[in-house]
């Protein structure tokens, strides 16, 4: 009796530790799939108001702290022709920019901007030393990057993303979403699919299919009004994640 004992233990013991072994999903057959969230980690950098404030400006207007509001504020002046936060940081082709936005004025388009880097190297991008805030810069001439426009509905357009240069549009959205209010925005890429959320909802999403890929770059915030009608907004709660 007692070896029949012995023997039952260890067949059990067998057993469990042949179950143990099993990954994850192995008792429906399903494993994840390569590059899938459940292989990748993300690594978030929540960006702080005072590194904002210290990011490369571009153009004619001012970068300040609005203490009532916790928030960064990024305004045009008088003879602007846009103004332009950069990063100074380089991320890669998996990347996500979460953060609050309120913009202020009507008159104003208000973009991200991601992976910006030079056309011809795929490096840094090169700002020449007489720039004046223009967007010609940035979708006409030697900079490749992808732009998310999330309020532009004082230029007759809707939220769309585009890839430059030229201008090339990957999707637009059917209605204008956003107003001169607080608004969670979340943009990003995954290697060629680049989408974007505002107040949690999918807006427009699509796959770039040109070819070569877009390396990675810089991220930029940037703004510019109408006529007569300066833009400015405020953001705060911004947050960077690379997925790897």
């Amino acid at each position: 009796m007692k070896k029949a004992g012995f023997i039952i233990i260890l067949l059990l013991v067998v057993i469990v530790g042949c179950s143990s072994e099993k990954t994850p999903g192995s008792r429906t057959g399903i494993q994840p799939k390569a590059g899938s969230q459940s292989d990748t980690t993300a690594q978030g950098e929540k960006i702080a108001l005072s590194d904002l404030a210290n990011w490369q400006f571009l153009g004619i207007g001012m970068v300040s702290i609005d203490r009532s509001e916790n928030a960064l504020c990024l305004a045009e002046s008088d003879s602007s022709k846009g103004v332009t936060l950069v990063s100074p940081k380089v991320y890669g082709t998996n990347v996500v920019v979460s953060c609050k936005v309120k913009p202020v004025t009507y008159e104003s388009v208000n973009v991200v901007i991601i992976s910006a880097s030079d056309k011809d190297t795929g490096g840094d991008i090169r700002i020449p030393s007489d720039y004046d805030g223009n967007f010609g810069f940035w979708n006409q001439g030697s900079v490749q990057n992808y732009v998310f426009a999330f309020h532009n509905a004082a230029h007759d357009s809707k939220p769309f993303i585009m890839r430059n240069p030229g201008m090339v549009p990957l999707a637009e959205a059917e209605t204008h979403v956003t107003r001169e209010r607080w608004h969670d925005i979340e943009l990003g890429r995954h290697g060629s699919h680049v989408f974007m959320k505002i107040d949690g909802n999918m807006i427009i999403e699509a796959m770039d299919t040109a070819s070569p890929q877009l390396p990675g770059g810089k991220i930029c915030f940037r703004m510019r009004g109408t006529p007569g009608h300066n833009a400015s907004a405020l953001f705060k709660d911004v947050i960077i994640s690379e997925h790897r």
